[in-house]
């Protein structure tokens, strides 16, 4: 016998969360993070309740494909980026932004042409130690993106390993900071 268990999605606070993170950053852009089909709480419902974002974040090729499908035009971020070559023809067809996080991937990027336009995140590693280029590898990654004719636009970006203890983010803000400035 199913477990009687039932969630309601409250949309109007996907949207009150959204202005709440305007109001602490509002020089800043915000993604919306809804990968894994919205965390459950269903892909274009969410993105629905939040296209006042700047952009969505994801991890699922397909959902990033119905996002654009429906219409929406803000940049779409790949979190996880590639793992493949044949994911760089959908990264360029639809427009999506990679996250670039290892060696493998700057590999893979040589076979997309010139002029493909394509958004590259370049992922540094400040803590969280799961994604990125350690603080050692990363110039030669950014020279390597800056080379590639098929890259249009680099954006630099981490992932906190922390916000919650004693130290917060500062000590990886310190890190991200030095290494954006050169």
């Amino acid at each position: 016998m199913p477990r009687p268990i039932s969630a309601t999605i409250a949309l109007g606070a996907l949207r009150d969360n959204l202005a709440v993170a305007r109001r602490h950053a509002p020089r800043s852009r915000a993604l919306a993070v809804i990968k894994a089909n919205a965390y459950g709480h269903g892909l274009l419902r969410a993105a629905r309740a939040m296209r006042g974002a700047d952009g969505f974040a994801l991890l699922e090729f397909e959902a990033a494909a119905a996002l654009r499908d429906a219409g929406y035009t803000q940049r779409i971020v790949m979190l996880e980026g590639f793992f493949d070559a044949r994911d760089l023809p959908v990264l360029v067809e639809y427009k999506l932004g990679a996250v670039v996080h290892s060696a493998g991937q700057l590999e893979l990027l040589r076979e997309l042409p010139a002029g493909s336009g394509l958004d590259v995140l370049l992922k540094i590693n400040t803590g969280m130690n799961r994604l990125g280029f350690a603080p050692a590898e990363f110039p030669a990654a950014l020279a390597a993106l800056q080379a590639n004719p098929a890259v249009a636009q680099i954006t630099l970006m981490t992932h906190f390993a922390d916000a919650d203890d004693e130290r917060g983010v500062a000590w990886q803000m310190a890190a991200f900071e030095r290494l954006a400035a050169g």
